[in-house]
C-alpha cells in the first residue's frame, strides 16, 4: 500500500513539474510562457468538485531587482454535472488575474495575490495558482445552459417570495397618509 501512495505521489508530481518556471537564471526583464492542462492536471489536485476539463493558460512573467509580477489569462472550459439534471456540460471559463511575488527571506502569503518569496528560489510554481483560480469559477448552483434563461427574459408566470414586513414595502400616498386627513382630501378633490 506504501507503494502505491508513492508512486502515486510522484506521478502527480510530474504532471505538476511542466507548471514550474526556473526562475533564478532569469534576467530582469519581461517573459511569456504557454500552459496547458487537462483531466490529468485537475485530478492532481485531489479535489471533488473539478476533476475534468481543458484549459490553455498564457503566462506573462515580468522580472525587476525586488520582485516578479505574473499576470495570467486562462481559457478553456470544465465539465461540470448539473445540480438539476444529473447530466454532464462544459462550462466556459475566461479568467485573467495577476500576481505579485516580492522577494525575501522566507514564503509568506500576504493575501490578494500577493506572495513573498525567498530571493534564492530557484523556480515559481504556477501549478497551485491555475488550479485555484480555475476551482474558483465553478459556481455554487451547477445548472446546465438549458436551464439558465437569458437576464432579459421576461419572469412572466413567475413566483416571487419575499421576507420584507410589510412596513419596508413602500407605501403609496394615499396609504401613508392619515385616515382623517384621507377624508378631507377626497371632499377637495371632488369640488
Amino acid at each position: 500500500m506504501t507503494n502505491f501512495a508513492i508512486l502515486f505521489t510522484r506521478e502527480t508530481m510530474k504532471v505538476l513539474d511542466a507548471y514550474q518556471i526556473p526562475i533564478i537564471s532569469l534576467e530582469d526583464k519581461s517573459y511569456r510562457y504557454s500552459f496547458e492542462g487537462g483531466d490529468e492536471f485537475l485530478k492532481a489536485f485531489e479535489q471533488e468538485w473539478v476533476q475534468k476539463g481543458k484549459f490553455q493558460a498564457e503566462i506573462e512573467l515580468s522580472k525587476s531587482a525586488t520582485m516578479i509580477q505574473v499576470l495570467m489569462k486562462i481559457k478553456g472550459y470544465l465539465n461540470l454535472i448539473c445540480d438539476r439534471s444529473n447530466e454532464e456540460f462544459e462550462f466556459l471559463i475566461d479568467i485573467q488575474e495577476k500576481l505579485i511575488y516580492k522577494y525575501g527571506d522566507h514564503f509568506e502569503d500576504l493575501g490578494d495575490n500577493l506572495f513573498m518569496i525567498d530571493r534564492k528560489e530557484p523556480k515559481l510554481d504556477l501549478s497551485q495558482d491555475l488550479y485555484d483560480f480555475i476551482a474558483l469559477q465553478v459556481p455554487m448552483k451547477k445548472l446546465h445552459p438549458r436551464f439558465v434563461k437569458p437576464a432579459d427574459e421576461s419572469a412572466e408566470n413567475e413566483f416571487l417570495y419575499t421576507t420584507a414586513k410589510d412596513a419596508d414595502i413602500p407605501k403609496t400616498e394615499e396609504e401613508s397618509m392619515d385616515p382623517r386627513w384621507a377624508v378631507l382630501k377626497k371632499l377637495t378633490d371632488n369640488h
